[in-house]
């Protein structure tokens, strides 16, 4: 037993000795990890790598879900140019689908793995922070511009670390018919009571045309409601993670969204997010909520109706005080603090996120890939397109209202009382309750199909809510709520 409990101090002697000892493979002590042996304690220390010069031929990996041939053209387009600058330096692209991008970069990062450059899961921002899996991108984001450049709640900063970088988010509103609403001697709608008489006023079933159109199916309703929720000075939780939804005048908001579906199109209930486009361009639809998209679309699928259209916020309000928040979550990309090429991966971010580079990039779909700096907002206001010189006012309101996107998913407790204050958080146990077909969206699939009482779909919701809630904590008993 002595001479196991001598070997057993030798060798951590030696171990402690080899840690101070210089070493080719790095000097830098990441952590310490202890183990138990024979009632010793056994210190192994793990150094990281320390890098080397960045020169001669390196590979980055590029990892996107944007993967529309138009963008994945202009990307191809913006690595030549570094490259042409950078001869040694290759980019390697990766397509995914958001579906699997979160477990994607998830199996990477926890496996110690180099994950690249990679446009980073929302949800997941502030936990691989936390765990150190994300490298600091300060200079890039002063660089750039920094807070007077960006606009606010675009980037992922922790504690005063920026660690994400965002290049687009979708910036919804109201689109509505000039001519029906002229035809109607109506304004365009600024409140909910406003909004309820436009529609009904404006639905003529004899005429194939209805007031709104509402999304009803299994991966909408949640999102365009949410928008709708907000701007009643509610939310789903606090930031603290505490369920609000139960509270009466949750009850009261999903019936005044309902009541606004008995003047929306015959099958909305399955319209999703194309439906929503659909039913307006095709004149089904007075109004109709939704991002840049459906003004993109207009030019080649109803060009009869370009001098028709316009844009509005959302007029949900109900109250003199009721906040602005609108839907949408930005698009942003991060580094792998492990990267074998941390300089170079920034300098590569930098240079695809700023200047004309990013405005070419959103530009693919103009106006539904709002940009994040003012610059670049800017440049696409005046691009040289036959659809920025006829909207560039489409494009300045999508602009000034992009600091308003919030995301049930994403952003926790973003509502008190009836104030905005945007959190960059999302509730970890809300994939059941905010995914597609998940608790929110099947809740009003009830209501629409089920035909079921709007406060006995609400209270089962409510419900399956808490019951989730409580069974993601007791697998996570050490979760702890985020401070801000």
């Amino acid at each position: 037993m002595k001479r196991l409990l001598a070997f057993l101090m030798l060798l951590t002697l030696l171990l402690v000795l080899a840690a101070c000892a210089p070493s080719n493979s790095g000097d830098v002590v990441e952590k310490v990890v202890t183990k138990e042996v024979v009632k010793e304690v056994v210190k192994e220390v793990v150094v990281t790598p320390t890098p080397g010069p960045e020169t001669g031929p390196r590979t980055l990996t590029f990892f996107t879900t944007e993967a529309d041939p138009p963008q994945l053209d202009i990307l191809s387009e913006i690595i030549d140019e570094y490259h042409k600058d950078h001869p040694d330096v290759y980019i390697d692209v990766v397509t995914g689908t958001p579906a699997t991008r979160g477990e994607r970069i998830t199996t990477l990062l926890a496996a110690g793995a180099d994950a690249g450059i990679f446009e980073i899961e929302a949800s997941f921002s502030r936990d691989w922070a936390e765990a150190g899996y994300l490298l600091p991108l300060d200079d890039v984001f002063a660089a750039i511009g920094g807070t007077d450049e960006y606009v606010p709640g675009s980037y992922y900063q922790l504690e005063d670390t920026v660690y994400a970088l965002p290049y687009a988010t979708s910036v919804y509103g109201l689109w509505y018919r000039k001519d029906l609403f002229a035809e109607a001697g109506l304004q365009p709608p600024t409140n909910y009571d406003e909004l309820l008489a436009a529609a009904q006023a404006l639905t003529d079933p004899s005429q194939g045309i209805y007031g709104i159109s509402i999304p009803g199916s299994t991966n909408a309703s949640v999102n365009f409601f949410s928008t709708f929720l907000w701007q009643q000075c509610l939310d789903y939780y606090t930031p603290q993670g505490d369920l609000t939804f139960d509270q009466p005048a949750a009850l009261d908001a999903i019936k005044k969204w309902v009541a606004l579906t008995r003047y929306a199109p015959p099958g909305f209930e399955n319209y999703s997010w194309g439906d929503q486009i659909t039913a307006f361009i095709t004149g089904k639809a007075a109004m109709s909520v939704y991002a840049g998209r459906l003004g993109v679309r207009m030019p080649d699928q109803a060009p009869q109706l370009e001098d028709k259209a316009d844009i509005v916020r959302l007029p949900w309000a109900t109250k003199a005080d009721s906040p602005y928040v609108t839907y949408g979550s930005w698009s942003r990309i991060a580094i792998s603090a492990n990267t074998k090429y941390p300089e170079t991966a920034k300098d590569f971010l930098q240079f695809v996120l700023s200047g004309d580079r990013l405005a070419r990039y959103d530009a693919t779909v103009i106006g539904h890939m709002v940009p994040p700096t003012k610059s670049v907002a800017k440049m696409l206001e005046n691009w040289d397109s036959d659809y920025a010189r006829q909207h560039s006012d489409w494009l300045a309101f999508f602009n000034e209202n992009a600091a308003y996107t919030n995301h049930p998913a994403n952003n926790m407790g973003s509502i008190e009382g009836c104030e905005f204050n945007k959190k960059d958080y999302g509730p970890p146990w809300g994939g059941p309750i905010f995914s597609k077909g998940g608790i929110i969206d099947l809740m009003f699939q009830q209501i629409y199909v089920g035909g079921t009482d709007p406060e006995t779909a609400w209270q089962d919701a409510v419900a399956q809510m808490k019951d989730v809630q409580d069974e993601w904590l007791a697998a996570h008993p050490d979760w702890q709520p985020p401070t801000y």
